[in-house]
């Protein structure tokens, strides 16, 4: 991969400088809720096992093996319900009350934030399924992707976040190489089910993602290209 873009933008305290800002973030997965937050980023608990916390009983659809007579139906994003944790990552905010009440009722919950929702399409390297080797291979034949925002995650992973193309994008592009477009990933310094904290590449600190997502990865391309 190319290296990361010019961070010349630095001021002390993440003064935003043409539209781009470093964000210091907290060691405490309560405050750095709330930093994200007040920062725009929409953000939402999540469970150790990587769950979002459940539907309440309107919002939980029934199964055959769970009946919920109290089920009212409608979209997620048209959910009025005032449990505000329903439908998983739809219920990401900004609201910096909001989630800073979240996280006083659960203060150990990991920090979840919607990809396409909050403009990202993030490319998913798992090493222990061979995603670097996957990478490798993808490179050799579109050529070495753009420097961009990395987090390495708590399961000795990769992510790459680019900005969304605004397209819809393949769940996959290989063995351990999956694309988080319509889904989400957890943030600094959330924990990862081995113990292995999330943690922003670098720096350590946030920076929004200003390189868009490759052309050569989307699937008009790669169809045009075959």
């Amino acid at each position: 991969m190319g290296g990361p873009p010019d961070l010349h933008v630095l001021l002390p305290g993440g003064d935003r400088v043409t539209n781009r800002f470093l964000l210091d973030v907290p060691a405490d997965l309560p405050s750095a809720a709330v930093a994200y937050a007040a920062a725009g980023i929409r953000v939402f608990r999540v469970r150790p096992d990587k769950a979002p916390f459940a539907n309440c009983v309107r919002c939980r659809p029934p199964t055959e093996k769970r009946p919920n007579p109290f089920y009212i139906e409608h979209r997620p994003e048209e959910c009025r319900c005032t449990a505000r944790t329903c439908h998983g990552f739809h219920a990401a905010t900004t609201d910096v009350t909001l989630v800073r009440q979240w996280w006083a009722e659960q203060p150990g919950a990991n920090i979840g934030a919607p990809c396409a929702l909050n403009g990202w399409a993030v490319l998913d390297i798992d090493p222990r399924h061979h995603g670097d080797r996957s990478l490798a291979v993808m490179e050799e034949r579109v050529g070495v992707l753009p420097g961009t925002v990395m987090q390495l995650t708590g399961g000795g992973g990769l992510h790459i976040l680019y900005r969304t193309p605004g397209v819809s994008l393949p769940g996959t592009l290989g063995r351990g190489l999956d694309v988080k477009h319509n889904g989400y990933i957890l943030l600094a310094p959330s924990v990862h089910a081995s113990g292995g904290k999330y943690q922003w590449s670098g720096h350590g600190r946030f920076l929004q993602p200003e390189v868009g997502w490759p052309a050569a990865l989307t699937p008009q391309t790669r169809r045009a290209a075959a």
